[in-house]
This record gives structure tokens, sequence and C-alpha cells, in this order.
């Protein structure tokens, strides 16, 4: 489903996401390969197979164009790059948040360390899709389990969303206690003491189910200022 390219405040919301700016975004060269784990591809080169025990690393996504042609854009999270294809046939890659020009239209990429932020198609007439995720990908198997178990989809939505909520009502307190007492903040106003006291254990295990969260929200493009502020955070 098409939708505007506008935010209620009137922003397109790039600048949220890092992507203002980015016409200027350059594509990376053999000479800039070597910086990575692996070397960027060769233009012209076709799309590999997308290997589902490199999820946790990769992603995929796929558009059809007004053109009647294929974008595919293959997300590195270890490299913090995003390739595209045409037709199978890589033509760029770029860092994220990436914008790559397809014609009159371009497709705006942004992630975060839990996953993808935006992978969106833009129109010249500014309305924008998303891509769909490619067969084999997280974000692919987390749709399927809505479509095909929609309650237990809800369910896990749902969790995470209270997993979200008590971690951030647990342990901002303390991160609270902990910025107070730094001496630019203590020698100006009196500290705060933390009505929580959890044991390190707890703390981990809150941060891991936080993260954990962070994923499952992430896989369904869910976003809240607030409540996803921690794993936002987290990111950078």
């Amino acid at each position: 489903m098409s939708v505007p390219n506008r935010f209620p405040d009137g922003s397109d919301g790039l600048d949220d996401l890092g992507l203002g700016g980015l016409d200027g975004l350059g594509s990376l060269d053999d000479g800039d390969a070597g910086e990575w784990g692996t070397p960027a591809p060769r233009p012209g080169s076709p799309l590999p197979p997308f290997r589902p025990s490199l999820s946790l690393e990769r992603t995929r996504f796929a558009a059809a164009l007004p053109d009647g042609s294929t974008a595919t854009v293959d997300v590195d999270h270890l490299s913090g790059r995003a390739s595209l294809y045409r037709d199978g046939r890589h033509v760029r890659t770029a860092d994220m948040p990436a914008r790559f020009p397809v014609g009159p239209d371009r497709i705006e990429v942004a992630a975060s360390r839990y996953g993808m932020q935006r992978i969106h198609l833009v129109g010249a007439d500014g309305v924008e899709r998303r891509l769909d995720p490619a067969p084999g990908t997280p974000e692919h198997r987390r749709a399927q389990l809505s479509r095909r178990h929609p309650r237990i989809g809800r369910a896990v939505a749902a969790c995470a969303v209270v997993v979200l909520v008590v971690n951030l009502s647990l342990l901002a307190p303390q991160v609270l206690e902990t910025v107070t007492h730094l001496v630019f903040w203590a020698d100006r106003f009196p500290p705060f003491v933390s009505p929580v006291d959890l044991p390190s254990w707890a703390n981990t295990a809150l941060t891991l189910a936080a993260a954990l969260a962070g994923i499952e929200r992430a896989l369904t493009f869910r976003n809240h200022r607030l409540l996803d502020a921690e794993t936002d955070g987290m990111s950078g």
C-alpha cells in the first residue's frame, strides 16, 4: 500500500533516520573494498543466492520498478553497507544510510544494530512503499508467522512491547542514578537515588530481553520514539 511521503509534522522523516543530505553519497570502489571483511561486489556481477545461515549478518529486499525491472537491495549488517542489484546484476554499493537512484525514483536504506529502520522505494511524486523481504530472510519468516498464525504473531509483538516497557521502567532509574553521580552533575545538583536496585544478573537478563524485543520490533518495522528509545540508543 502506498502512503504519503510525509509525517504529521510535515517532514519526511529522513533527518531522524540520518538520511538527510545523502545525494552526494558515493559507491564503494575496489579501493574501498579492502576496508571491509568482504570485498564489494563488482559492477555487473550476479546476485548471489541468499543463504539463511547468514540471516544474522545479512538480509535482502526487492521491489518491482515502474519500468518493469526488479530492484533488489542486499544488506550487509556487519559492514554497514547495502548493495543495489537491478534484474539480478550489481549496480552500486554504498554505506548506510544510503539512497540509490532508480530512474526518477530512489530507494532509501537505513539500518540499526537490530535490523532495518527503512527500506523504501520513493517515487518522483513523493509516494513511497516498503520493499518486500526476500524469501529466507528473517523479515520474511516473521511476516509468514503473522500470516499463518496471526494470534501468535500478535502475541509475540505484544510481549516485545511489555519487555520494553518493563525494561524502561526498571533500568531507566538506575541509569539516571549513575549519570547524576558523575562529576559534571554532582558538582551542581544533588544526585538522584534510584528506588530500583537490581542485582547484576537481573540487569543483564533485562538487557538481553530488550535486545530480543528490539530485534522483534525491527523485523516488523515497528518503532516508537519513547518505547524504542533504549534499543535505539544501543544501536548508536
